[in-house]
C-alpha cells in the first residue's frame, strides 16, 4: 500500500532516524535545546577568545569574527563541539547525523544548483515586479572581477552553511524524533530555527518557517543532509555574492558579479531583510515544499510493496 508523501517523509524508519537510534543516549528536548544553543555558544566563544589573543582588545569585535573568517572560523567550531558531544555523550559515529559517504558530492553538487535556481528565480521576479534595481558598483569589485572573490566566499558560506544543517536537521531533528515522535522533530526544529534567525515581521517569520521546513523535507526525502548542505551553501552565497542583496538582515561581505539594490514595497523586494522577506521567496520555498512532497509520493507509489 502506498502512503502519501508526507508520510512516507516522516516514516520512523527514514535513515535519518535509523542512524540517531544507533546512539547510546540521546537527549530530551530540553537537553537538545540546551545543548544546540550551548555548540553554537562554544562556537563563537572561542573565535571571540582566540581573536582577541591574537590582535589584541581593539574595543570592536574581535577580528576572526568578521568578514571571510567569520564564515569558517566560529562555524567550523561548532561543528567541532557538536562533534565531541555525539561521539562522547551520544557514543555514536559523527557519520550517522545524516553524512553517510554514499553519493555526497553528487547530492552536494545537486543541492547547490537547486539552491542557486530558487534564489535565481526569486531575484528574477522581484525584477520583474520592480523590487530590485541595478545599484552603482562604488567600491565593490562587481562583474567578471568579482568571480574568483566571490567563489572565495563560496567556500566560507560552504562552512557556515554546512554548520547549521548539521546542528538542525543533521542531529537535532532526528534525535528528537527519535526521542518522540518524527513529526516533532521536523516541527520543533523548524521552529527553532526560525527563532535562531531573530525574524521581525510577519513575513521574515512565514519565510523562514518555511525554509527550514523546505530544508528538513529535502533531508527526509534524501535520507542524508549533504543535499541541503549545498542548498544552503548556494542559497546564501547567491543572494549576497552573486546578486549583491542581503542575506537574512545582513550586508553581503566581499565582491558581488551583480550589484543590485532593494527598491518598491518591501513584500516585493524583502527589504532591510533581503530576498527571503519578499513575498517571492515566500512562493518559491512554499513551491520547494510541494515539489519534495509530490516527489516522495511518486517515489513511494514506484516502490515494491
Amino acid at each position: 500500500m502506498s502512503t502519501s508523501g508526507i508520510q512516507s517523509l516522516i516514516d520512523p524508519s527514514n535513515a535519518l532516524f535509523e542512524a540517531a537510534r544507533t546512539g547510546k543516549r540521546l537527549p530530551n528536548i530540553v537537553v537538545a535545546t540546551l545543548i544546540l544553543i550551548a555548540v553554537m555558544a562554544v562556537g563563537f566563544a572561542i573565535t571571540g577568545i582566540a581573536g582577541r589573543l591574537i590582535y589584541g582588545d581593539t574595543g570592536d569585535t574581535a577580528p576572526l569574527m568578521e568578514g571571510y573568517y567569520g564564515y569558517i572560523i566560529p562555524f567550523a567550531l561548532i561543528i567541532g563541539a557538536l562533534w565531541v558531544w555525539v561521539r562522547v555523550y551520544e557514543r555514536r559515529r559523527f557519520a550517522s547525523i545524516g553524512l553517510g559517504a554514499g553519493g555526497a558530492l553528487f547530492k552536494y553538487a545537486v543541492g547547490l544548483a537547486v539552491g542557486f535556481g530558487m534564489v535565481a528565480v526569486t531575484v528574477g521576479l522581484m525584477c520583474i515586479s520592480g523590487g530590485v534595481a541595478l545599484e552603482p558598483a562604488g567600491d565593490v569589485v562587481t562583474g567578471v572581477a568579482a568571480v574568483g572573490g566571490s567563489l572565495l566566499v563560496l567556500m566560507g558560506f560552504g562552512v557556515q552553511g554546512a554548520s547549521e544543517e548539521i546542528i538542525t536537521r543533521g542531529w537535532y531533528m532526528p534525535v528528537l524524533g527519535v526521542r518522540y515522535r518524527p513529526i516533532t522533530g521536523v516541527i520543533v526544529s523548524t521552529v527553532l530555527f526560525a527563532g535562531l534567525h531573530a525574524p521581525t515581521q510577519p513575513v521574515y517569520i512565514v519565510n523562514l518557517l518555511l525554509f527550514g521546513l523546505f530544508l528538513a523535507l529535502y533531508a527526509l526525502r534524501e535520507g542524508t543532509i549533504w543535499g541541503i548542505c549545498g542548498w544552503h551553501t548556494a542559497w546564501n552565497w547567491s543572494m549576497g555574492n552573486v546578486f549583491g542583496l542581503k542575506i537574512s538582515g545582513h550586508d553581503p561581505f566581499g565582491d558581488t558579479i551583480i550589484n543590485l539594490q532593494a527598491t518598491g514595497h518591501p513584500l516585493l523586494s524583502g527589504g532591510e531583510f533581503g530576498p527571503e522577506g519578499s513575498l517571492w521567496a515566500t512562493l518559491v520555498l512554499a513551491t520547494g515544499i510541494v515539489t519534495v512532497i509530490l516527489s516522495a509520493r511518486k517515489r513511494d507509489r514506484v516502490s515494491p510493496v
